[in-house]
């Protein structure tokens, strides 16, 4: 089954409740979530938050997702709009986050955030397409959850060769996508790390 009919496939038996599921897509997502709003949020228990509040939502509408969505488009605009609403919420108590309205939009707007989403997929794709043939070859197959020991054996190098070429991989694609807003450090975090 091909991966794309594997994560349809997810959503389905998501929609009906199905917790293997949603386990599924919570070992997937939940450390670079996590990570990705430790980084941001330089406070633990405010990332572990944000990782629960990110899952209890889309258990919570799991029934209204469609089949057609992109889980990690889904998780994006979730956790983009927990880590805006947590922001809000601190400048509220606090009035010191001035800087960060200067650079994210006040309105949630989901439907803005998922052309980004979209948007950063292109860039993604472009920035992956203009890797070297063996840097590109060796990142898709890291993507598609090889080990480097095993991507080493299958293309005949060693280990440390791949480890080189998935950090350099890895680098120039950050490079390329990073902006310092928060919608491109978490596009990184979730899909280019």
């Amino acid at each position: 089954m091909s991966e794309e009919k594997h994560k349809k496939e997810i959503i389905k038996k998501l929609q009906k409740g199905d917790v293997l599921s949603f386990d599924e897509i919570y070992r997937e997502y939940n450390k670079k979530i996590y990570s990705f709003s430790l980084s941001y949020l330089k406070n633990r228990e405010d990332a572990e938050g944000v990782v629960q509040e990110v899952f209890l939502n889309l258990w919570r509408k799991r029934a209204d997702m469609k089949t057609q969505y992109e889980i990690g488009s889904y998780l994006f605009t979730i956790t983009y709009n927990t880590i805006r609403k947590h922001f809000r919420k601190l400048s509220r108590e606090r009035k010191h986050l001035e800087e960060y309205d200067k650079t994210v939009l006040t309105e949630d707007n989901s439907t803005n955030t998922s052309i980004e989403y979209r948007n950063m997929v292109e860039l993604a794709e472009a920035a992956i397409g203009q890797l070297p043939a063996r840097q590109r070859n060796i990142y898709h197959l890291c993507r598609d959850g090889l080990t480097s020991k095993e991507i080493a054996e299958k293309l005949g190098i060693s280990a440390r060769t791949v480890e080189n070429h998935l950090y350099r991989a890895k680098s120039y694609l950050k490079k390329a996508l990073s902006d310092n807003r928060l919608i491109s450090l978490l596009f990184i975090w979730l899909f280019i790390r």
